[in-house]
């Protein structure tokens, strides 16, 4: 299964301040760091890579690919695939938000209702969790 994340205001704080992970490598976070993750994303991911499931990111941010995959090794998480605006924009030729498909990703983790009714669509699985949602990580591992 491939399961990916969307990246602000669902692991990254944009308008929304959830608590935050503390980085694994801190020495390296200090340096290289200026976001950090949401709290519940490292044992999320964790649990996700012990199925054999594979953790993305699809997001509409220009972030790099390379930016997105630092910031996720500083917090000890490895990611299978990132699919940031510029490659979103490259591959995909539906007229949509986001387009899993396109990438083989089985669901969606994303905190906008419009990628909800992207979904419903166009046909992909999308879970929808709030910013300011506690609970995200849990609701999550039970759709999972």
């Amino acid at each position: 299964m491939r399961i990916a994340f969307d990246f602000d205001n669902t692991l990254i704080r944009s308008a929304h301040p959830f608590p935050l992970e503390t980085p694994k490598r801190r020495f390296w976070a200090r340096l290289l760091g200026k976001e950090s993750l949401r709290a519940g994303i490292a044992e999320l991911a964790a649990h996700c890579q012990r199925q054999g499931w594979e953790v993305w990111v699809y997001t509409t941010s220009y972030r790099s690919a390379g930016y997105i995959r630092r910031l996720f090794w500083l917090h000890g998480i490895g990611l299978a695939g990132v699919v940031n605006q510029a490659r979103h924009v490259r591959e995909v030729r539906v007229r949509s938000t986001k387009y899993p498909p396109q990438f083989g990703i089985d669901l969606l983790i994303d905190d906008a209702p419009g990628v909800g009714l992207e979904g419903e669509r166009y046909g992909f699985a999308v879970l929808v969790v709030s910013p300011t949602d506690a609970e995200w990580a849990a609701k999550v591992k039970a759709r999972l």
